[in-house]
């Protein structure tokens, strides 16, 4: 990973501010951030969300989402704020195979438990180590590290959201967003989408409807994609590339991995033993 793209698509402070104070005015960003809390007590706007910080809790706040910090204790007020854009979001989930950022970048506060804290205020130091001082490979630590901490959030997250009791989503939800995803498989979806057009948070949505079909979201779309792939190779003459984009996939590269990762066939070979 280049120097120069990780230092444009992240950046880590630490910042401390002493007593009772209130920021004037909601801000937005082109980038999603980050907030640890080391020390001290704040409150966070996040949206119309408010959310009550104290040590060892993360504030999310999505990209373009108007915010507002007060920092509610009389003594110092520490905190990590970490920014990342979201082509870094992107290479983060395209380097574990999975829509993971959706979920543990969407608004809202995570507590870290607090046997992980020592290990999660390691990640950030060593984050903030790598940004301030450049040494040879920065670029590719700041990334590791980050992951692992994203990775850690999005566990806590659930695992928070399954204590919390939510109602699980009933069978017709989730008979509702199968419809859809036959109905729209060929279009480019995502988890954000999904999760905005059926009113339900994008861990919800994740979470709810792996336990309803017993497969992630990605992985029912892509198989369902493949279905439909298969169905095209037999019964037309499209190429392997006009079919790989009727079905969804914008990189028929990606395409011809999946497809024989499901079939164990690679597209032409499954038409032509067809």
């Amino acid at each position: 990973m280049k120097q120069t793209e990780a230092f444009e698509d992240f950046m880590i402070t630490r910042k401390t501010h002493t007593g009772l104070r209130e920021e004037a005015q909601q801000r937005f960003h082109r980038f999603h951030e980050l907030y640890y809390v080391l020390d001290g007590k704040c409150s966070v706007l996040i949206g119309q969300r408010i959310c009550s910080l104290q040590a060892g809790d993360v504030a999310v706040i999505p990209v373009r989402t108007l915010h507002k910090t007060d920092y509610l204790s009389s003594g110092p007020n520490t905190k990590y704020v970490i920014s990342l854009t979201e082509d870094m979001a992107r290479s983060i989930d395209a380097f574990l195979g999975e829509e993971l950022t959706p979920v543990c970048l969407d608004a809202g506060q995570v507590t870290i438990p607090l046997q992980r804290r020592e290990l999660i205020q390691l990640l950030l130091a060593r984050m903030l180590y790598e940004y301030e001082n450049r040494p040879p490979h920065a670029a590719s630590i700041i990334k590791a590290c980050l992951t692992q901490f994203l990775t850690s959030l999005y566990l806590y997250r659930t695992q928070q959201e399954e204590k919390a009791d939510i109602p699980e989503a009933s069978t017709e939800r989730i008979h509702g967003i199968t419809d859809y995803l036959y109905e729209h498989y060929s279009e480019n979806l995502s988890l954000p989408q999904l999760a905005e057009h059926f009113a339900l948070s994008p861990s919800y949505l994740s979470r709810s409807f792996k336990k309803g079909t017993g497969l992630g979201l990605r992985e029912y779309l892509v198989n369902l994609r493949i279905q439909q792939a298969c169905e095209l190779l037999l019964s037309t003459s499209l190429s392997v590339t006009e079919i790989a984009d009727r079905c969804g996939f914008n990189d028929s590269n990606y395409f011809g991995d999946a497809f024989k990762k499901a079939t164990g066939l690679s597209p032409r070979d499954y038409r032509r033993l067809s």
